[in-house]
């Protein structure tokens, strides 16, 4: 096999095992075992458990986050168009983030919940850096239609975090993931909300 599949098929070994036991909870004879490959072979390509969980998991996560970013031109469009096509944009960018807390939820949550280290780091800036330009976007596209007091930014987090905990619970009950109940339920809650508020209470 040649040097640049080897390394590809330790890779998508490595995503796999750090997806079930996280960082802490895998070791690199996991990871070789997983390849059909000896340590050895192993550390020729990735001298370190550090290096390879950089490669298997930030890879990952840039390539949705690429694919993220170029979408959000394409919703930054929308906003400016009619109310369907806010209302399709809008759409877009909550599958968007469905797409990445549920394909890469058990990496982020791997990187997230591991040690203190550039991984981490490299993640929280990769999700800081989509959580601004989504907050950009939203507050030029459609400010009429925000309501007083919002933080945008801190509502696309708790999004996220709803999001990637919905599949985590999923996941750990064993249920299959509905990606379009996702999107729908999180949209009803976008444009109506859940509960109304009782009429004796006040909004202060």
């Amino acid at each position: 096999m040649a040097a640049e599949q080897r390394r590809v098929q330790i890779i998508e070994s490595a995503r796999r095992v750090f997806a079930a036991n996280g960082y802490a909870g895998t070791r690199t004879r996991d990871i070789a075992a997983e390849a059909g490959i000896n340590e050895a072979m192993l550390y020729r390509h990735f001298p370190s458990k550090e290096e390879l969980f950089e490669a298997s998991v930030l890879e990952s996560i840039d390539a949705a986050m690429y694919k993220a970013l170029d979408n959000a031109k394409e919703i930054e469009r929308g906003l400016a168009g009619s109310e369907k096509q806010v209302d399709e944009a809008i759409t877009q960018f909550i599958s968007d983030l469905t797409d990445i807390a549920v394909d890469l939820g058990p990496l982020i949550g791997a990187t997230a919940f591991g040690p203190d280290s550039p991984v981490r780091t490299k993640l929280i800036e990769r999700l800081d850096a989509l959580f601004n330009v989504a907050t950009s976007i939203t507050t030029a596209g459609i400010p009429d239609l925000i309501h007083d007091g919002i933080d945008i930014r801190r509502n696309h987090e708790k999004t996220f975090g709803a999001i990637w905990f919905t599949a985590s619970m999923s996941r750990w009950l064993g249920r299959e993931i509905d990606r379009k109940e996702i999107i729908d339920q999180l949209m009803q809650i976008l444009y109506t909300g859940v509960v109304e508020r009782p009429s004796d209470i006040s909004a202060n």
